[in-house]
């Protein structure tokens, strides 16, 4: 969900990382080798490829300056430490300037499944290795730069849920608008909600989740909920589709 709350915090190199327990550590390196083995299959070649450049440390909580070193040499993105969530505004414009928020907390032990709260787990493992794709990254850049030039709640809430349906809990599969010959069989996830996940990686693919073909505008007249695994999401055909298609939805809207 776009965050909500006032932002600040340091970029990049001059982000000063706090001293982890042992614990703490090692709820990472429990979360990641549980995510690692179930990624091969289920996430999209672009977030493997981006996780494969970024190469997180297996045992212990990764710096948020050196992640930052290692998307800005990729994308030219940076990352802001924030203390938590951030507003609209805020979001908005920092991803507009290509910076992404992250946090550096990180959830409890039992948490790992799944936590409503972003933790650096999520912000790093969920956003971090789309963001150096450089297809995914223009369209968040744009994304911010459009979503700065929202006025009303309405609109707000237009963003929120285009943003819940694809940068958090996103799907790919290059048949989806294929109708009955869509092989649900080629469905890979790039959700950042769903890859930081270990029980939504699973439960997304599966029977459970009623899947979409990507639609801007039923996308935001969609309602969700985030205390609980999500019951619907929507597949893209490619990242062309959903660049292409966010920047039709918002020249016709106003935002650009």
């Amino acid at each position: 969900m776009i965050p909500s709350s006032s932002v600040e915090g340091t970029i990049g190199s001059k982000i000063m990382a706090p001293v982890y327990s042992q614990d703490q550590h090692l709820t990472w390196k429990k979360m990641y080798e549980k995510q690692q083995e179930l990624i091969q299959s289920h996430l999209c070649k672009e977030y493997m490829e981006g996780i494969q450049y970024l190469q997180f440390p297996l045992d212990r909580v990764p710096l948020l300056a050196r992640s930052s070193e290692a998307l800005k040499k990729c994308t030219d993105w940076q990352i802001i430490r924030v203390e938590g969530l951030v507003s609209p505004v805020n979001f908005f414009a920092l991803l507009a300037n290509k910076l992404f928020p992250c946090t550096d907390f990180i959830r409890h032990m039992d948490e790992i499944d799944y936590t409503p709260a972003p933790d650096t787990f999520h912000d790093q493992i969920g956003h971090l290795p789309m963001i150096t794709n450089k297809r995914f990254a223009e369209f968040f850049n744009l994304f911010g730069i459009a979503g700065s030039r929202a006025k009303t709640e309405e609109e707000v809430m237009w963003f929120n849920r285009i943003y819940w349906f694809t940068v958090e809990f996103g799907l790919i599969n290059e048949t989806t608008h294929w109708e009955e010959k869509r092989d649900p069989a080629l469905t890979r996830i790039y959700g950042a909600g769903i890859a930081s996940s270990c029980g939504e990686i699973l439960y997304s693919l599966s029977d459970k989740v009623t899947k979409h073909s990507f639609d801007i505008e039923r996308i935001t007249n969609t309602e969700f909920d985030i205390h609980h695994m999500q019951d619907q999401l929507f597949e893209i055909e490619s990242f062309d589709e959903l660049e292409t298609e966010f920047r039709n939805w918002a020249f016709k809207k106003g935002f650009i």
